[in-house]
């Protein structure tokens, strides 16, 4: 039963990462209006203010639905991610404007990626791969993963053919404020 509860909670905590509701669009309209049309010149890769590493294998021109391959490395072991696919905040802020996510693993538009998961998330989430190299003579562990994403052309009623859209990774709900997890790779769609 407890288990049941700690994914009663997960859902709800998730919810402003993983929906694009109308109740979020009617809030969150005012940044999104001021959003710019979709990029033309991407690269496939970004790097965050900690020096980690978000790398995706396609962002232009990708159909609907496309499971996109993504990868990243150098992040700190101790904050939990989400990887996801999002309409682009503006800087500074909390991506919001997410694809679903459900406890049933099948309509998830997120990977929930964690070494230090609340009890009751340990089956929802993938913990990261550790890698562990010598920096000025001290052992440094960062953590690495690599998931599928399903990026769609709709998130709620905003189009990513008219808005900006990304594969990026954000710190969990446990940690929702924590912006220097945020690493942001745009997307664009045929």
């Amino acid at each position: 039963m407890s288990a049941l509860i700690g994914l009663a909670t997960i859902v709800s905590l998730v919810g402003p990462v993983a929906s694009a509701t109308a109740s979020v669009a009617h809030s969150s309209s005012q940044a999104v209006s001021k959003a710019t049309p979709a990029a033309t010149a991407l690269v496939n890769s970004a790097t965050g203010v900690s020096g980690q590493i978000l790398k995706v294998d396609a962002v232009k021109n990708v159909d609907d639905m496309q499971r996109l391959n993504v990868s990243g490395s150098g992040y700190d072991l101790k904050v939990g991610i989400y990887v996801t696919f999002c309409v682009i905040p503006p800087k500074g802020k909390r991506p919001e404007l997410c694809g679903p996510f459900d406890v049933t693993g099948q309509n998830n538009q997120a990977v929930w990626v964690s070494s230090n998961p609340p009890i009751y998330a340990i089956p929802l989430v993938k913990p990261f791969d550790t890698v562990t190299k010598k920096v000025n003579g001290k052992k440094v562990s960062t953590g690495s993963f690599k998931v599928q994403v399903p990026a769609t052309r709709m998130i709620g009623t905003f189009d990513c053919k008219v808005v900006k859209c990304a594969i990026l990774t954000r710190a969990d709900h446990t940690r929702s404020d924590y912006r220097k997890a945020d690493v942001i790779t745009p997307v664009t769609f045929k």
